[in-house]
């Protein structure tokens, strides 16, 4: 009887030493939310009417590319919205070039915010919503989204972005007038993720077009 008292003892130890051993091999699981908020900030108030466009384009591709500002757009792009028609080159250029690699993109204007879902070909016609108003005219602009409204069910473990002010007049032609000139312009996309980029100042630039920083929020 006593030599069965020992084996039980010897057996629940063995068990609480096992338990215990696991616990410490655990592996805490990453949390992934879903919601992109943007804040940035302008070196200048916002210029909401219909001359100005602000946009974020998004990616899942690290190599995306977007019509640059004069001095880097050697070809003469436009930053137009896919489906527009260019007024230097063909559309056909644009869509290869650069909105196929695209996920999405935010357009402010003074309506407010247009989220356009991707993916981007030419002849079809992208769907578009309103993702909010415009709160305040200052010189930051900000607004948050679902990260499946921009990439569904699939989204990357990497998202790309960029954001470019655009000189938008009715009839002529529109060029970029800043973006980021960075190469750390990208978020993972488990909640708590935070990334803060600057831009230089541009003096001779309209201020509402001059970039100074964009901050990005995985919530």
């Amino acid at each position: 009887m006593k030599y069965k008292k020992y084996i039980i003892f010897a057996f629940l130890i063995l068990t609480f030493t096992l338990l215990g051993g696991c616990a410490h091999t655990v592996t805490p699981l990453n949390i992934y939310e879903n919601q992109m908020q943007v804040s940035v900030t302008l070196r200048g108030t916002v210029k909401m009417d219909d001359t100005a466009r602000y946009f974020l384009v998004l990616s899942r591709y690290p190599d995306f590319k977007t019509p640059l500002p004069f001095p880097d757009n050697v070809n003469g792009y436009e930053f137009i919205e896919p489906g527009m028609q260019p007024q230097l080159g063909s559309m056909e250029t644009y869509y290869t070039n650069f909105y196929s690699s695209w996920e999405s993109y935010v357009m402010m204007e003074p309506a407010g915010f247009i989220l356009v879902h991707g993916p981007f070909v030419q002849g079809t016609t992208a769907t578009r919503e309103v993702i909010g108003g415009i709160p305040a005219i200052t010189n930051n602009i900000q607004f948050f989204f679902r990260l499946n409204q921009v990439f569904g069910t699939s989204v990357p473990d990497t998202i790309y972005f960029d954001f470019t002010t655009v000189y938008w007049p009715a009839g002529g032609a529109k060029y970029a007038m800043d973006h980021l000139n960075s190469t750390n312009a990208y978020i993972s996309k488990i909640a708590g993720s935070t990334i803060s980029v600057d831009d230089e100042i541009s003096q001779g630039m309209d201020p509402s077009m001059d970039i100074t920083n964009i901050s990005v929020t995985i919530q």
